[in-house]
């Protein structure tokens, strides 16, 4: 599991795990996650493109994270994730804690507000 994180216009991060999102996955990139994520300024798109497989680890780690960003006043939105993934999003009614879109330009819409 790896991950990338940078700067977008308008202070937003934008976070890029790759790989699987499993239990193993999600202890391998844990800190370093939940630094970008909860230590940013408030406005961060999760890039999941990258993520081949999501476990109820993974899940956990995108809602504690969200949480955090939220009660800071933030928001976390997810994006790009392919059919297998997006299936477990859909199925975990994730988008009920976090906004949920296809393109990284949607959920800089969603952060612009």
């Amino acid at each position: 599991m790896d991950l990338t994180v940078t700067q977008l216009e308008g202070q937003v991060a934008c976070v890029q795990p790759s790989g699987r999102l499993d239990a193993p996955g999600a202890d391998a990139i844990g800190l370093q996650f939940t630094a970008a994520v909860a230590g940013s300024s408030g406005k961060v798109a999760i890039d999941l493109s990258g993520v081949t497989f999501l476990a109820s680890m993974g899940i956990r780690l995108l809602i504690s994270n969200a949480r955090a960003v939220a009660q800071k006043g933030g928001k976390v939105v997810l994006f790009g994730a392919g059919p297998l993934v997006q299936d477990v999003l859909n199925d975990s009614a994730l988008d009920q804690i976090m906004p949920i879109v296809s393109t990284q330009d949607e959920a800089m819409a969603l952060l612009a507000d």
